[in-house]
């Protein structure tokens, strides 16, 4: 009988040690793995880096594609396909590009850099083809306080070419009221 009472005490002991356990912790959310900021300040290596630069090179790419979709049916005057694939675009920017620019590291990281300065000129150039100059400003921002210092850096901008950060972001500030 005491057997019982004692593996019944043992039992009690341990739930409670294992529920106290099992509740949430108080932890500042940079501490929480997943977080933004754990996410953020992870250094990439090897594999990863290299996951990471086939997704920034495919997300320029596709970016490359929807300019010329673009331009291809503003010249052919059809406003009905330019709405529903600038529809298209706008999602496919909130689901995808969004997530992908969002952290800082990429934009001092020295092999994606470039990438990621390219990339956020092709997303401003997509922005000025769907006639958001708002968005486009908040592009230009973007890059002026991310790559401060860097004027100098070569960007592909214009699409097509190249010349230094500071005139790309000069020829893109006289575009974004143009369209």
């Amino acid at each position: 009988m005491q057997s019982v009472r004692v593996r019944t005490l043992i039992l009690a002991v341990a739930f409670t040690v294992v529920g106290g356990c099992a509740g949430t912790p108080d932890l500042p959310e940079d501490r929480l793995w997943g977080s933004p900021r754990q996410v953020e300040s992870t250094p990439l290596g090897g594999e990863a880096l290299a996951m990471m630069k086939r997704e920034m090179a495919r997300a320029h790419g596709d970016m490359l594609h929807f300019h010329e979709t673009l331009a291809a049916l503003d010249a052919r005057g059809d406003r009905s396909g330019s709405i529903q694939f600038s529809r298209f675009v706008d999602a496919y920017m909130g689901l995808h590009l969004e997530p992908l620019l969002a952290s800082a590291w990429q934009s001092d990281h020295p092999e994606l850099a470039a990438l990621d300065v390219n990339l956020r000129f092709a997303v401003a150039d997509v922005l000025i083809q769907l006639r958001d100059p708002r968005r486009v400003q908040d592009v230009i921002e973007e890059i002026e306080s991310r790559y401060r210092g860097r004027e100098n850096m070569l960007v592909e901008y214009p699409i097509g070419s190249q010349s230094p950060l500071s005139e790309g972001l000069r020829l893109l500030r006289e575009r974004k009221w143009r369209g």
